[in-house]
């Protein structure tokens, strides 16, 4: 079997079509034997020809050709030609079977393009009409061509590659209504090809706008590059190995050259070039490649260069074994910046640690200083809204230092089901126990409850302290006349004075956002706080926390040293919460106060005294023999 391809020629004289043209030999080969064995007469057997042909991704196409053969010799066997012509397609593969009774042939064939199958005068009409024509415009200043696309409408579907000799680019649809696109001159070279054709027709046209231009020759210069690298050779030695690439397939020269110490010119090693010859060059993705050796051990001064075919000089020494301060900055430099990172993280970490570290420590003496004591705060029903509030935030900001804190407002339930009375002296229980102080806040109210006590108090005989608390709770004025916890309060403070423990269980607390203004201007205080301590909060929080928590027997200077720390650091975070929550700074200055009455305390950290400092214990009932009376 045969295959040839030849032009069809056909009725329209301006077209051009392949046409694959197969011949079969037919020869019967055991004619003879079968003669010999007696099988009779022939005449009317008939042979039959399959022939099959295939395109890539399609199906097979077959005939089949059934003829008598007819034989004029008796000792011969006899020989036909099968001819078969079939219409195909340009720059594809056929593949081509025949097959009869007892024999089987496989052939394939690469239909070539159309300008080797047409005749010249048919291939150049087609060019002229089938193939769109392409030009090449270089703008220098903006570093870029543009290809423009002419004698084919814009509308039309147009299919365009680029090819650098062996290196085929992907078909690229041309922009529909576009007449011309803009390419980067950094891939002009000589051999740079633009394949151009229409969707709809085979034959394609190739147009090789910077062939032979020195420009175009410069500019690839800058795309061929050279490396070397230290390998065995196939000597097994040890050697050197370049690899050179290039865009085009161009005749080229590669040598080792030696850097001056200076590490200026780079002179040529005798002895040490190699010439590239254009049919050496292997085909990869872009580029053409060569590679080479050189029998020479690497050292720093060592370089290699590469000269392209027409470049005056050679290119730019690639030094790949030279120790230069350059390659060694950038590791010392990011290994600087990791070890001062690493440095800074250390110290934030060892910060947050010495934070968390820190705040347990001194949360922990915060919570000694204090040791746990009870306070109960009390006041009396006010018409001032802001009141409850504040008493909220004084108990909630205690209790955030580690004391116990029993406030009215949040014993709601316990005071249902005690009363007044038994819940106060629960509380004074507790306080005998575990130390600390009742608190009484300091209004005009409370200012108006203590002066009516004290006009009961006048009228009563102070035989029998131990009923004291019935006899005035039965014996409130006429505003008064309700039995609650501040009354009961109240009762127990008169107790104290009248036995001479004024201020062991009781103190008094005033703040300065809401200072209280008594009746009728300012006045000493009722005869009924004569020895109590009064504190105004926030800028006495010192005292007021000293004193609440009591005083304790330390053996050690260090343990004092510790717990008057704590002491500090506890009231400098009590005046922040307590400041954050109250506003104004007015602080009511108790005026004609008895140095007998009132009893002050003098603070460090530069908090102001606002009450002077003197106790003088108020005398106890003649009739009262001290030693013997109990908590009441």
């Amino acid at each position: 079997m045969q295959l040839n391809v030849t032009h069809c020629r056909s009725a329209n004289t301006s077209d051009c079509k392949p046409c694959l043209r197969i011949e079969i030999s037919l020869q019967d080969v055991n004619f003879t034997q079968r003669i010999s064995e007696g099988s009779g007469d022939d005449s009317d057997e008939e042979a039959l020809v399959k022939v099959c042909h295939s395109y890539p991704s399609s199906f097979d196409r077959c005939r089949a050709v059934q003829f008598k053969p007819t034989y004029m010799k008796m000792d011969q066997s006899s020989t036909y030609k099968l001819l078969l012509r079939e219409t195909v397609d340009f720059e594809t593969l056929v593949v081509v079977t025949a097959e009869s009774k007892e024999t089987y042939v496989y052939q394939n064939i690469t239909i070539p393009a159309a300008k080797a199958v047409c005749p010249l005068e048919l291939w150049s009409l087609l060019i002229e009409r089938d193939v769109p024509r392409l030009q090449a415009v270089t703008e220098h200043m903006r570093n870029m061509f543009r290809l423009q696309l002419q004698n084919t409408p814009a509308i039309q579907e147009v299919y365009w590659a680029m090819t650098w000799d062996d290196v085929h680019g992907q078909p690229v649809r041309w922009p529909i209504g576009k007449n011309e696109i803009a390419i980067s001159s950094d891939l002009i070279a000589p051999c740079l090809c633009f394949l151009v054709w229409l969707g709809d027709k085979n034959i394609r046209g190739m147009y090789c706008p910077f062939t032979n231009q020195p420009d175009s020759l410069r500019r690839m210069q800058r795309n061929v590059s050279v490396t070397m690298v230290e390998t065995q050779l196939r000597t097994g030695d040890m050697g050197l190995r370049w690899n050179v690439t290039s865009p085009c397939k161009v005749k080229a020269e590669v040598r080792l050259c030696k850097k001056d110490i200076e590490g200026g010119q780079c002179e040529g090693v005798t002895g040490y070039n190699q010439r590239l010859e254009t049919k050496n060059w292997i085909a990869a993705q872009r580029v053409h490649w060569q590679i080479g050796e050189f029998f020479l051990l690497p050292h720093p001064r060592l370089c290699v260069q590469v000269k392209s075919e027409g470049m005056v000089s050679f290119s730019e020494p690639q030094c790949p074994f030279e120790t230069h301060r350059v390659r060694w900055i950038l590791p010392l430099l990011v290994g600087f910046i990791l070890i001062c990172l690493a440095i800074l993280g250390v110290y934030l970490i060892r910060g947050i640690l010495k934070g968390y570290v820190w705040k347990w420590l001194k949360d922990d003496d915060v919570k000694g200083a204090v040791g746990g004591s009870h306070v109960v705060l009390l006041y009396p029903p006010d018409d001032d809204k802001h009141l409850p509030e504040l008493l909220c935030h004084l108990g909630s900001s205690l209790q955030t230092l580690g004391f116990t804190v029993s406030l009215e407002l949040w014993s709601q339930a316990e005071l249902s089901v005690l009363g007044p009375v038994p819940w106060l002296h629960s509380r004074l229980d507790r306080l005998k126990r575990q130390g600390g102080k009742v608190v009484l806040v300091l209004t005009q109210t409370t200012w108006t409850r203590a002066e009516e006590w004290g006009a009961c108090s006048c009228k009563k005989n102070e035989e029998n302290i131990r009923g004291v608390e019935e006899d005035c709770a039965g014996s409130y004025p006429v505003s008064s006349r309700h039995v609650d916890v501040f009354g009961a309060s109240l009762s127990c403070i008169l107790g104290d004075y009248l036995q001479g423990r004024a201020g062991e269980r009781f103190m008094l607390v005033q703040f300065e956002s809401l200072p209280p203004a008594p009746p009728g201007g300012y006045r000493p205080l009722p005869q009924l706080f004569c020895g109590l301590h009064v504190y105004s909060l926030p800028s006495q929080s010192l005292g007021f926390l000293t004193e609440l928590a009591g005083s304790k027997q330390t053996t050690s200077g260090s343990a004092r040293r510790k717990r008057a720390g704590g002491l500090r650091m506890a009231s400098r975070a009590f005046a922040k919460r307590l400041s954050g929550f109250t506003a104004g700074t007015n602080v009511l200055h108790l005026a004609r106060v008895s140095p007998g009455c009132v009893r002050g305390e003098v603070e460090d950290s530069g908090e102001t005294l606002l009450l002077e400092t003197s106790l003088i214990t108020p005398p106890s009932s003649p009739d009262i023999v001290v030693s013997k009376m109990e908590w009441v």
